[in-house]
């Protein structure tokens, strides 16, 4: 199951909706993904299988609730992996309605709606052409988009021939039992399909999973909460292939509306929910109660009253009497109890008749009173609620009868007392009284007949309501200028307004459509223009002349009109239109032009055709639709950014109470919105910290944890988006910078109570959404404790007052005070009750009061601006000081425990009940401990590991399982105070330079951090290594001493620093948008915005951590004396350029520098082109650099550009700073460092590049023009004995001229190549020659010397479709396949062969020749002044290695020239991590000849990469041959399967944590090099290489190190 989203302007910027289930359409259909919301869905339906299509998977689109307008289906397909976008050709995919090329995408048109309301695409894709997935979205011009999630639809087509079985199965099901009610779901891999069957008086289910494991159904019965009301499981018995199966039957009285299910996998302790992460549910088909067999009615009671024991009651003589008289009337009665409770006697008698039961309720007492009641099931819930006042019998005894309907007649009549003077609440002890009801025998036929009335009624308001909200989608679709709806109060209905561009975007046009309760009949429209953007003020919407408003519309007073709605069709909407002048202009964001009406929008609210009913939104104020988009959030979650900003702009009424409340409603809403994350078991706290030491042994899926699925990714960011708007919203409120107060009055305890709410929500969200919890923490921490105490803040005043005499007179300081509290207390009363205390202490200093005031925010014109003003200054009482100030201490408490969440004593004493002893003493010790002054570091590092101790204590118990929301939310506030408290300590200790408390310290934050991260996996893999590892580095006890240790050690702090980085940044990213654009609508001070990302990091683990490293990093820097620059490309003379910044190389790819320019550049992957124009790139830290050996690394060395990596941030800021702009000159210094010293800038065009100029030059006589069709005379495919210069690449030559002269120990993969001009050759067979290569010719004819980049770009995409549309010739087939054979026949082992699959071959091979088609090698070629005439591609075919480790060496020390030292880069796994873009540094070592290895670094890569058994096709062109070209990394390398990533944890490398193994592997993998260099007559070598599983060394490619 997928979840549907939608965005409206700017392209595709989704909004959540809620995800749904659909049954099949047919049988045998299988529906491959479906995403719904009201009437509006999308799914994928199996219409056949190759084998019965003559060959072709047939597939329909099917969109429903989506109107007739147009919609396009923009599609793409997977060929070398599912998840892949690429083009195909007609011959591989056709559609119906035939598709249309467009730039990266194909598109068809959906036809208009069929009789049931849905469009469909048909999709035929040719069985045998080897595509694995078809992915698509939908499109509406000009700029929305419907995405699954935030990822696109995707069909896996792989998959799908996998489920055939299981579909075949469902379908011979359905056949079977064609009434059988059914739902399919598709998640985490398994197929569940569900069918429910009434086969009299009970229900037979069965159930139908596709999955490798044995499952058990675990299920239950739920009404329509989906609550479980039991619990049974069965096994699942495997039927056929991975299809098990289960049958069960449902009784009558569990045939509720639901029945829930889990599948329980056993052998992995792993529970199966569905994608949202909820349990399965499947709603029940309705049971025919004529054959369920009934039980006999009771037998009557008897009618006469016979009296019970009754309880000694004194001075109830007169009571009694009224209660035998009560008893007398009731000449049916049945039923009647007694009670003592309140020091008053209750009766409550009740009788049956045919149309009703009447209740007699006596209850003694003189005071006033009433009856709050309702009836309820046998589970005590209430049905209803009512009450009614009790009368006087006498003045001591009261009454109150009561007729409850037939129809409405439960098990119970249940009710509570109300004493009105006192507000008090009279129960039966701690629970309701409850009277157990007669029955009549003619009350199950009323209650069936007012049940199915209900019911029919119920029918047609839903269905109304249905047409209404799939009709809605329609309407938000068309409404491309704004679209708001209006929950109207009390149930009265819905009001959707609609604004959409008319006439190009010169009007617009505004409908209103309501449906509203028929009782209301037709009602008039109250309403006014808004006067701006923001405001809620109206003016007169006649005075706006250019509106054409609707007939009727009449002047009300100066700044209101109304009109009368009009009904619209039968289906009781009510609704108008009118229309207005438009303007394009220019997004805020330099986006898509935006249309601006006439009016900023309109506010209103409704009235019956009577009057004496206004209808306002659930909300309470008007309902305001905006139509400007000025003041608007343009990013996601757009309609909860906008509700916020009008919630807190333009509400008249506001408070903290209303707030939560709101907050409460968003949180509630996106939970059911949120499709959850993929399914994925939850680890305990003992796996999150565990430390697993056995050596890492390989396999081909890295152990865990393995990566997320791809969209998860964005499933996460989305959760993030809504939830730091959440936070920052809610941190606003904190900061005071949203008021607390506005023309509002909340009694203590409704804020107290409101408070509890949301508090307890968010515990139960923190638990429920792992991924999230880092934000709903946050959010919990701005927010107050809630607790019992609300009414004693209204109470507790006045027994101060009043045991002080301390009179009540308005306008006198104190009373001034009690009014605020009784009215809208808040957390500035925790002030205010201190300041009053400071007051009293220093017997009246008037000084001393205002000065705490100040220390809490709080000024004169702060307490004039409360509702309930203090205007007037405190006064000395004439009263015991001491015992005042007592009590104002004692109610300073109370304030606190409604108010202030984060006191940490106030925590402890909150949470003791739940916490065990020991944990206890831990925390008081740390209340009793100073808070965090300190006299020196060693003292305040005593204090961090103390609470270190009670934190990691308290982790655990927040990360147990079975743990409740109550118990969450007490220790989240407890470890929030405690975090704030480790960072504080943490920023007191700036002098800590030792390495030991360092470590600790870096330890136990990222400890604290995965506690409250526990999806974030590479933190867990840091922490074991640190745990592991940490401790003797720290120590410099670990390997070689200290040199060693620090080595290490900088490589975790490394990793540290850069996985840390991210989440800040991320951080960063979400919050600091939302909070300028917040602040700018509510008008807070832009310094408090600036620095609001700041002060939120400095309490968290986030920035403690980032000091930490600061501090470590020096330390460790000189213990491994390592210098202030790594080298990656040196230079021998001086850089001279202008010295700029930027954030990644990777965003100026395109860019050309017209002046030599010096870059200070961020993050710089390694796959990356040095811009034209760059004669230098200083990267400023370790963690964002290139690895040495990377390709951009290779390509700087090349170019003669440098390339060097500042170590040290210090430095890299001081650049930044005194040169930005300035020319200046670089020079390279024999100690490792860089001398930058500004120099006078070059007059005129002298400064202009001399590159840049050249390459202009040679742009103008460059021919482009590709060889398509000169085959050169060549072979299909030759061996490694027939390989020469002019027929393959360095990387094929090199390797067939290296395998015989290498020793036996030194290996190579089987291999062989298909030969310059195969290519060429295979476009000129018959096959393909009419159909691809023309069509190739003509596309790659429109490229020019001047052709743009974008253009380029356009025209290889078509051309890279035209590659992927050729057929494989049988020769080429043939011809591999006996050159495998001959190659295995002469090593005596055929696993090249064994190996070969003909479709994934071709696949692989035609990927790598697409990969010419490119925009990186045109770019390259264009800067290297090179045609494209003068490339050519081999394709290498090798054995892919299962590789433990890979390496790079160079033979020659690339950064001193020394020919008697190798230099070398490892890594585990797959040798990609190392030369493509994967953040990190290789395990880094230099040798000389005869000596022992020198470590430079340790690894710090994130991902290790698992071969998988299969072929690699490698490019091999002759680009690295070419004078002035290099072309290493340019094309592209195509594994038949991909690689399985993992993130590492070094402290189970063997190469790692073995000195003496590490010692001889590396010794070994040197000898290899210079063996390989011997090879080649003593020519310095560029040699890629692994280790296999076996310890075997293989050598992959070789070529000369430039």
């Amino acid at each position: 199951q997928v979840s549907e989203q939608r965005g409206r302007r700017g392209g595709p910027r989704p909004a959540r909706a809620t995800p749904g289930t659909r049954p099949s359409a047919r049988p045998g259909q299988s529906v491959a993904m479906i995403g719904a919301a009201g009437g509006h869905a999308v799914s994928v339906e199996v219409i056949a299988e190759p084998e019965e299509a003559a060959g072709w998977a047939v597939l329909e689109v099917i969109a429903e609730g989506f109107g007739d307008g147009e919609l396009v289906l923009h599609w793409g397909v997977g060929k070398t992996r599912v998840d892949e976008w690429a083009l195909p050709t007609e011959d591989q995919v056709k559609t119906t309605p035939a598709s249309a090329h467009v730039q990266g995408a194909s598109q068809a048109l959906f036809p208009k709606s069929d009789a049931e309301g849905c469009r469909k695409v048909k999709v035929e894709i040719k069985g045998d052409c080897g595509i694995k997935g078809f992915q698509f979205v939908l499109h509406r011009k000009p700029n929305e988009w419907l995405k699954n999630g935030r990822d696109n639809f995707i069909v896996n087509l792989l998959k799908m021939s996998g489920q055939k079985v299981f579909r075949t199965r469902v379908k011979n099901a359905l056949e079977a039992d064609p009434k059988a009610k059914h739902n399919v779901w598709s998640c985490n891999g398994v197929d569940v399909a569900v069918l429910a069957t009434d086969v009299g008086g009970s229900i037979s289910i069965k159930a139908l999973v596709s999955s490798e494991g044995d499952l058990v159904l675990q299920y239950g019965p739920a009404g329509p909460d989906r609550r479980w009301r039991s619990s049974m499981r069965i096994p699942l018995a495997r039927v056929e292939g991975s299809v098990s199966e289960g049958t069960l039957s449902l009784t009558a009285d569990q045939c509720l509306k639901y029945m829930m299910f889990v599948l329980h996998d056993a052998s992995t302790n792993h529970w199966l929910k569905d994608d949202g992460g909820r349990d399965f549910a499947m709603e029940l088909p309705e049971l025919d109660k004529s054959l369920v067999p009934q039980e006999p009615a009771p037998a009557a009671a008897a009618a006469q009253f016979e009296p019970q024991p009754r309880v000694d009651r004194a001075n109830s003589v007169k009571f009694s009497k009224y209660v035998q008289e009560a008893m007398a009337e009731q000449v049916e009665a049945c039923r009647f109890k007694e009670w003592s409770a309140g020091g008053m006697e209750l009766v409550a008698i009740a009788s049956a008749t045919e149309a009703e039961c009447s209740v007699h309720v006596l209850v003694g007492t003189q005071a006033d009173m009433s009856v709050q009641y309702g009836c309820a099931g046998a589970d005590g819930a209430w049905k209803f609620s009512k009450r009614i006042a009790l009368t006087t019998i006498d003045m001591n005894a009261k009454e109150a009868l009561i007729e409850i309907p037939a129809g409405k007649v439960e098990t119970n009549f249940v009710f509570v007392l109300h004493e009105g003077a006192c507000n008090r609440w009279i129960k039966d002890g701690n629970i309701d009284f409850r009277l157990e009801l007669p029955r009549h025998p003619e009350w199950d036929r009323l209650k069936q007949e007012e049940e199915s009335r209900l019911k029919a009624a119920e029918a047609e308001a839903e269905a109304k309501r249905a047409a209404f909200v799939s009709a809605r989608r329609e309407r938000e679709m068309r409404a491309d200028i704004s679209f708001s709806s209006f929950e109207l109060e009390r149930d009265c209905g819905d009001v959707d307004v609609s604004c959409m561009s008319t006439d190009n975007g010169t009007r617009a046009k505004v409908e209103i459509r309501a449906l509203l309760q028929p009782r209301l009949g037709e009602c008039t429209l109250h309403f006014g223009v808004l006067a701006s953007a923001m405001s809620g003020e109206w003016v007169s919407p006649l005075e706006q002349k250019m509106v054409e408003w609707p007939e009727g519309v009449t002047s009300v007073d100066k700044k209101a009109c109304q009109v009368q709605m009009k009904r619209i069709g039968d289906d009781g909407l009510q609704g108008l239109s009118f229309t207005m002048p438009a303007t394009l202009k220019k997004a805020d964001s330099g986006g898509e032009d935006v249309v601006e009406p006439a009016i900023a929008g309109i506010g209103f609210v409704l009235k019956t055709a009577s009057g004496d009913e206004w209808i306002k939104p659930r909300s309470g104020g008007n309902a305001n639709a905006r139509f400007t988009s000025v003041g608007r959030w343009k990013g996601e979650w757009a309609q909860v950014a906008d509700k916020i900003v009008e919630q807190e702009v333009t509400w008249e009424n506001m408070s903290l109470k209303r707030r939560y409340e709101n907050c409460l409603e968003f949180v509630n809403s996106w939970e059911k919105q949120s499709q959850g994350m993929h399914m994925r078991k939850m680890r305990s706290w003992n796996t999150l910290v565990h430390v697993d030491s056995r050596e890492a042994v390989w396999s081909r899926m890295p152990s865990l944890p393995v990566f997320e699925v791809p969209e998860e990714a964005d499933i996460q960011a989305s959760k993030e988006g809504f939830w730091s708007w959440i936070f920052v919203w809610q941190r606003f409120s904190f900061q005071r910078i949203l008021t607390w107060e506005r023309n509002t009055c909340t009694q203590p305890r409704m804020l107290a109570g409101t408070t509890n709410q949301i508090t307890s929500r968010m515990a139960e969200l923190w638990k429920a959404h792992p991924r999230c919890r880092m934000w709903i923490r946050w959010t919990l921490a701005t927010m107050g404790r809630g607790g019992s105490a609300g009414q004693q803040i209204r109470d507790e005043i006045l027994v101060i007052m009043h045991a002080h005499d301390i009179k009540e007179i308005h306008g006198t300081y104190y009373e001034q005070w009690h009014q605020k509290l009784h009215n809208n207390t808040t957390p500035e009363d925790i002030g205010i009750c201190r300041a009053i205390i400071k007051y009293l202490q220093t017997n009246g200093d008037m000084g001393a009061y205002w000065q705490v005031l100040s220390e809490h925010g709080i000024d004169k014109a702060r307490l004039a601006s409360y509702s309930r003003p203090i205007t007037t200054e405190p006064y000395m009482v004439n009263t015991d000081r001491g015992r005042l100030i007592g009590d104002f201490e004692r109610y300073l408490g109370i304030l606190r425990s409604v108010h202030d969440a984060l006191d940490l004593q106030l925590a402890l004493d909150h949470a003791r009940g739940m916490l065990p002893g020991d944990l206890q003493g831990k925390l008081q010790a740390i209340c009793d401990m100073g808070g965090t002054s300190m006299n020196n570091n060693d003292e305040g590092h005593g204090k961090f590991m103390k609470i270190h101790d009670a934190r990691t204590q308290m982790l655990a118990m927040l990360n147990q399982r079975d743990i409740q929301p109550h118990m969450i939310k007490e220790l989240l506030i407890l470890d929030f105070s405690l975090e704030t408290q480790q960072s504080v300590l943490i920023q007191g200790m700036p002098s800590e330079n030792g390495l030991v408390p360092l470590t600790d310290q870096l330890k136990c934050l990222i400890m604290s951090l995965v506690g409250h991260m526990p999806m974030e996996d590479e933190l867990q893999a840091i922490l074991a290594d640190i745990t592991a590892l940490g401790g003797d580095c720290a120590h410099q006890k670990w390997g070689g001493g200290s040199t060693d240790s620090a080595l290490l050690l900088k490589a975790m702090t490394d990793r540290t620093s850069r996985v840390v980085g991210e989440l800040s940044d991320r951080c960063q990213a979400l919050m600091g948008p939302k909070a300028a654009f917040l602040g700018e609508q509510v008008g807070a001070p832009k310094k408090t915005i600036d620095i609001f990302v700041d002060e939120v990091l400095r309490g968290t683990s986030l920035i403690a951590v980032s000091l930490v490293l600061q501090r470590l990093e020096p330390v460790l820097r000189g213990l491994a004396h390592l210098p202030p620059w790594q080298m990656i490309s040196p230079v021998g003379k001086p850089v001279h350029g202008e010295f700029r910044l930027i954030d990644k190389m990777l965003h100026i790819q395109d860019k050309v520098f017209e002046t030599p320019t010096v870059l200070l550049s961020g993050a710089v992957s390694g796959e990356e082109e040095v811009p034209d124009g760059v004669v230098g790139v200083l990267v400023r830290s370790a963690k964002e650099a290139p690895d040495i050996l990377s390709h951009c690394a290779v390509r700087a060395r090349n170019f003669g550009v440098l390339l060097a990596t500042c170590f040290d941030p210090a430095i890299s800021e001081k650049l930044a700073k005194d040169f930005e702009g300035k020319w200046v000159e670089v020079r390279c210094k024999p100690d490792g460092s860089l001398d930058v010293e500004a120099k006078p800038r070059p007059a005129g065009d002298a400064a202009k590049s001399a590159t840049v100029a050249e390459d202009a030059k040679k742009l103008e006589t460059t021919q482009v023009k590709m060889n398509l069709s000169d085959s050169m005379g060549c072979k299909w495919c030759i061996r490694p004995d027939e390989m020469t210069k002019k027929g393959v690449g360095s990387k094929s030559l090199n390797l067939a001229l290296l395998q015989p002269k290498l020793p036996k120990d030194i290996l190579t993969p089987q291999a062989v190549a298909l030969p310059y001009g195969c290519m060429q050759k295979a476009l000129g067979h018959t096959a393909n020659k009419e159909k691809v290569l023309k069509p190739l010719e003509e596309v790659l004819g429109k490229l020019q010397p001047k052709t743009s980049n974008e253009d380029a770009q356009f025209i290889f995409e078509e051309a890279q479709i035209l590659i992927s549309s050729m057929a494989m010739p049988e020769e080429l087939k043939a011809e591999m396949l006996e050159a495998m054979t001959k190659v295995g026949a002469a090593q005596g082992e055929e696993r090249l062969k064994n190996l070969f699959k003909p479709r994934d071959a071709w696949d692989a091979i035609k990927g790598v020749w697409a990969s010419l088609f490119a925009i990186r090698p045109w770019v390259s070629l264009a800067k290297a002044g090179r045609s494209f005439h003068d490339l050519n591609m081999a394709v290498l075919v090798q054995e892919l290695v299962e590789a433990k480790y890979a390496f790079v060496l160079h033979t020659m020390n690339p950064f001193t020239n020394d020919k008697d030292e190798l230099y070398g880069e490892l890594v585990a796994g797959r040798g990609e991590t190392l030369v493509g873009n994967f953040p990190g540094r290789a395990l880094s070592f230099a040798v000389k000849r005869g000596g022992e290895p020198r470590m430079i670094s340790f690894p710090s890569k994130s991902v290790a990469l698992h071969t998988q058994h299969c072929l690699i096709f490698r490019s091999d062109s002759n680009g690295e041959d070419l004078e002035g070209f290099a072309g290493a990394g340019l094309f592209e390398s195509v594994c038949a399967e991909e690689d399985k990533p993992g993130f590492q944890r070094i402290h189970r490398l063997s190469v790692v944590t073995d000195s003496g193994y590490r010692s001889k592997l590396l010794k070994r993998i040197a000898e290899t090099g210079w063996e390989v260099e011997r090879a080649f007559d003593g020519s310095p070598q560029d040699i890629e290489g692994c280790v296999d599983i076996n310890e075997r060394v293989f050598i992959v490619q070789s070529r000369p190190q430039v």
